[in-house]
């Protein structure tokens, strides 16, 4: 009998442990202000909105070097990332075509100055014989517009002179300014052909302490876009620092690709430590609204739908309130006061029946946030909201103090059943944030 009962009580223990944690499991229950509730966190810090972009970076003041006459190169003296000076040869083509068209330009310069010396003695003569009345007028005219005709042919053949000559110093290509060779785009021994489009020989950017960025804002964010707006960005071969900008330009010249449409914006930045090269690829925030050092609660704290035990818990603080200020205001109606009659956002608002206070619209900057305060109880908390970057809202309590760190609510968990509310068996159970 004694065994029996070693074995007997072991047992027991065990169906009423199981028993216990059924009932607790499955017997319906009410359910608590603080059960089934997410928490954030209230923090002080910056929030920020901006609207972001990509972009190319390019040398502010970058000139193409070319060539107005065609030909062989023969010589090509700069490199990539060679530093020039204004006047300085690049590159020189060969002279040899160049300086024979130049003789027969000069030979054709002297034939027609011989000309004019020639129509000029012929016409002195003529003249002297219409003097004395040995040649008529007619004759006379004749030499005299050989003589025009000859210096016009005169100054047509030192005009073909100039030209030779000017496309002899053409051959020689040099900097037009002070800069660095960007880009390099010929061999000696290339053919380069001058026609209606030059050809590009060379890049030349003059300074490279000073870079900007073309940035392609979406249209539905261009609005928010301004010059004189500050911008931040990084580069993918720096990724670990964040660099700053200006915006310049907001050209008004629309880009369309694909029935997308964009505009392009000119920001200019600071390249004196040379991080920043062309052609990288920039990732950037313009700054929009900016608010420091201000109290933020995540964006869902302020959507949050109390259930039936919140709500009697707040019917009861304003009661203990109504109490402790003895009837100095008078009886308040049950939408009156802090509750829910703040101005909070909703259709309608959500000001109780007789209530006094002002109906939420919409755009009302009203909430009601539940927080535990230092003794751990949930409370209403009523906040006037301010920036929002889609994440956090700035708060500033209404009557109070909230210090950082303080929970606050930003979900309360629903069975599924009608309502989504309290934590009565049924459905599966989830969270409601409106």
């Amino acid at each position: 009998m004694p065994r029996l009962r070693h074995f007997v009580w072991p047992a027991v223990l065990v169906l009423l442990a199981g028993g216990a944690w059924a009932a607790w499991h499955f017997w319906p229950r009410a359910a608590g202000p603080l059960n089934g509730l997410t928490w954030g966190e209230v923090t002080r810090g910056d929030l920020e909105i901006v609207v972001s972009s990509t972009g190319s970076l390019e040398a502010i003041d970058a000139v193409e070097v070319g060539t107005q006459v065609s030909g062989t190169l023969s010589e090509v003296r700069a490199d990539f990332n060679d530093r020039v000076k204004k006047g300085q040869i690049l590159a020189v083509i060969d002279t040899r075509l160049l300086d024979a068209a130049l003789r027969d330009a000069r030979a054709g310069a002297e034939r027609a100055r011989a000309q004019l010396d020639l129509a000029e003695s012929e016409l002195a003569r003529r003249v002297q014989l219409h003097a004395h009345g040995l040649l008529p007028e007619s004759e006379l005219r004749t030499y005299e517009t050989s003589v025009v005709t000859a210096r016009a042919a005169l100054v047509s053949a030192e005009a073909q002179l100039d030209r030779a000559h000017e496309n002899r110093n053409y051959a020689v290509i040099t900097a037009p300014i002070d800069g660095v060779v960007v880009e390099r785009a010929v061999e000696a021994g290339q053919t380069v052909a001058a026609s209606f489009n030059t050809p590009r020989l060379f890049l030349l950017a003059r300074d490279l302490t000073r870079m900007r960025i073309l940035a392609e804002v979406d249209e539905g964010d261009i609005g928010q876009v301004h010059e004189g707006q500050e911008v931040r960005f990084t580069v993918a071969a720096h990724a670990d620092q964040e660099l700053t900008g200006t915006v310049q330009q907001v050209r008004l010249q629309p880009k369309v690709e694909q029935n997308v449409v964009k505009y392009t914006v000119v920001v200019e930045t600071d390249n004196e430590k040379g991080l920043l090269l062309p052609g990288m690829t920039a990732t950037l925030d313009f700054l929009v609204e900016c608010v420091r050092d201000v109290l933020t609660v995540p964006g869902a704290a302020t959507r949050v739908r109390p259930n039936p035990a919140m709500l009697a818990m707040l019917e009861e603080q304003r009661g203990q309130r109504r109490a402790e200020r003895g009837g100095e205001n008078g009886e308040r109606g049950p939408g009156r006061g802090m509750g829910m009659g703040m101005g909070m956002s909703g259709p309608g608002g959500m000001g109780g029946p007789g209530g006094n206070g002002k109906p939420g619209g919409p755009g009302s900057d009203v909430r009601r946030i539940w927080i535990r305060d230092a003794e751990g109880q949930l409370r209403a908390q009523p906040v006037r909201v301010g920036l929002s970057d889609g994440r956090r809202v700035e708060i500033h309590p209404l009557n109070g103090e909230i210090e950082p760190g303080t929970q606050v609510v930003t979900a309360v968990a629903s069975d599924g059943g009608p309502g989504g509310q309290g934590g009565m068996r049924g459905g599966p159970r989830g969270f409601r944030v409106l």
